[in-house]
């Protein structure tokens, strides 16, 4: 169980993750999808996770372990953080940057062994990126290199997975791949936290939405009870939700202004 409570950050003296809402729980193998505005302070929660970004106050805990009394490194064998664009400036091979994923659980001087760079090639794998091996990561397209980056975070095996943006840069097909990953990587036990823009995408890939606006949680919902009223209330227009296939399992939300466009045409 990842905890949260009362959490309170703070960047260049502006409160950015107000204590008096922010506080959720996620269960092992649950994915939940941060949405809200920009500058509503998603990143930054994510951040604020797993050690990148300080906390001014409230708790993080993770099976009741108080993460901020952890090191580093074994806050890194919880928590793996993709943020929301890494252009790789080094000329590694793809490889060589994946299987750095693997620090936190070097065990001496020695370096990688064989063991590290076999789950490596299966995080490859599971991004579709078998046979990129020795490709140069600074040569690699922007949806490529955000796979990489992906497939790193996979390769640190930790049970806690934040995600900012995972399919942002990637073409459909792909970001299609990565958000199936995550239903199997919850499937495996893991604890999955996203921030996202795509409605549609959140909705269908996830299992509970959690809209942030201003620092604060305006609503915490299971991802198929979402309404028109709190997207419009989030996102401060108008929004037609829509089943498909003839139940409630599907659902595709349509913001207001491209729903009368729809209406208006022969």
């Amino acid at each position: 169980m990842l905890s949260v409570k009362n959490l309170a950050v703070s960047l260049s003296g502006r409160e950015i993750i107000l204590p008096e809402t922010m506080s959720f729980e996620i269960g092992r193998g649950e994915i939940a999808a941060l949405l809200g505005p920009n500058g509503s302070g998603k990143s930054t929660l994510l951040g604020a996770l797993c050690g990148l970004v300080k906390k001014q106050g409230g708790g993080i805990l993770y099976d009741s372990i108080d993460v901020e009394s952890l090191t580093a490194r074994e806050r890194a064998k919880i928590f793996a953080h993709v943020p929301q664009s890494e252009r790789p400036t080094s000329d590694y091979t793809v490889l060589e940057s994946v299987v750095m994923g693997r620090y936190p659980h070097l065990k001496s001087f020695d370096g990688y062994n064989r063991d590290d760079y076999e789950i490596a090639r299966e995080s490859l794998r599971r991004v579709d990126l078998a046979g990129f091996e020795e490709r140069i990561v600074t040569k690699l397209s922007g949806g490529e290199a955000a796979r990489t980056v992906i497939a790193r975070a996979l390769a640190q095996d930790s049970p806690v997975l934040l995600l900012d943006e995972p399919a942002a840069a990637l073409d459909p097909k792909h970001a299609r791949i990565i958000m199936d990953l995550t239903k199997e990587l919850a499937g495996e036990g893991r604890t999955i936290l996203m921030a996202m823009h795509d409605i549609n995408l959140a909705i269908s890939s996830s299992d509970r939405l959690i809209f942030i606006v201003g620092g604060s949680i305006a609503d915490d919902m299971p991802s198929l009870r979402v309404t028109e009223d709190v997207l419009e209330r989030v996102y401060g227009i108008s929004w037609e939700i829509w089943s498909t296939g003839g139940d409630a399992s599907k659902l595709v939300a349509i913001p207001g202004a491209v729903a009368q466009a729809e209406d208006h045409s022969p």
